[in-house]
């Protein structure tokens, strides 16, 4: 019989984004600074919406002020532009693993391949109860679902074998800079709060994004045994499972930030390297369109991008 088995770890890559305004949840001292100081009318657009993320910016005379040259989003700059969809279909991997060491392997006379692409589904744009003045929080809920198709010959193969799927995510992105936020999914919530806070500083601002990213799994539904008629000794036999994620992301951001993306990288997951992946969540210095020699990098032509504020 088959024994399933929780993951251990989380898949991969896919994210969509949103940059968002909702209800804050504190005052507006703190975190929320005051206007940036623009050099000209050319750069006024792109640096409003920055310029209240943060404070802190050292003061500078009339003279020395008109000769700084501002930074431009790294949306703008790029020219990345935004979806409304709120489904996608991306490709993912499916594995086989030893159920007592957890260590992905092949096992002899099974064969473990999805059906086809999985369904990531995003739901509503929440907002959260908030523990730090001048800033606001919200969660997003999002599923991701797949089909599996389990190959087995029956005359020669390991019982004792485990599958599961290597399903894409979706990640969080900065407007302003372009970095990538996401790292590892976490499987419970902790009491310290947030798994990561990372600060940011655009055109001289510093801003503080703290967020997490915890994982469910659902149940595995399975079908019935099949036989392949054509095979000698109808030795060969499948069955297909239906696999799902459930994931809930929560973000707390400065109260007038706007600059909140989600993003899902379409080119899914076709095969899963765990220690490239690792290598890559690990990396707290990403951009979206930075060239990764794993492959799990964002493409120009192959992402989907939901700014939050218009979500």
């Amino acid at each position: 019989m088959i024994k399933k088995l929780r993951k251990a770890c989380v898949l991969i890559t896919a994210l969509t984004m949103f940059a968002l305004s909702l209800t804050a949840c504190g005052d507006t001292t703190g975190a929320a600074g005051d206007a940036a100081q623009t050099a000209d009318a050319a750069t006024e657009s792109n640096t409003d919406t920055a310029a209240n993320i943060s404070t802190d910016v050292p003061a500078a005379d009339a003279a020395a002020e008109t000769a700084v040259v501002t930074q431009d989003a790294y949306f703008e700059e790029n020219n990345i532009s935004f979806t409304d969809e709120r489904t996608f279909t991306v490709p993912f991997a499916a594995d086989t693993y030893d159920p007592e060491s957890l260590e992905y392997k092949e096992y002899k006379g099974v064969t473990v391949e999805p059906e086809d692409k999985a369904v990531i589904t995003l739901g509503e744009l929440k907002p959260a109860k908030c523990d730090k003045d001048g800033y606001k929080a919200f969660t997003l809920d999002y599923t991701v679902t797949g089909d599996i198709r389990v190959t087995v010959d029956t005359y020669d193969y390991d019982e004792n074998y485990s599958y599961e799927p290597q399903f894409p995510h979706v990640d969080i992105v900065d407007y302003y800079t372009g970095t990538l936020l996401t790292y590892y999914p976490s499987l419970e919530r902790t009491e310290e709060g947030y798994d990561y806070i990372d600060t940011l500083t655009f055109n001289n601002k510093s801003y503080e994004i703290a967020y997490y990213n915890l994982e469910k799994y659902g149940d595995y539904v399975e079908g019935d045994w099949r036989i392949d008629e054509n095979a000698d000794d109808s030795r060969m036999q499948w069955y297909d499972v239906t696999v799902n994620e459930e994931h809930t992301i929560e973000i707390r951001v400065p109260e007038s930030y706007d600059g909140l993306v989600f993003a899902v990288n379409l080119n899914g997951i076709k095969e899963y390297d765990k220690g490239a992946f690792f290598e890559y969540m690990g990396n707290k210095k990403r951009l979206i369109y930075e060239e990764d020699p794993n492959g799990y990098t964002y493409s120009p032509d192959a992402s989907a991008f939901i700014r939050a504020s218009d979500y």
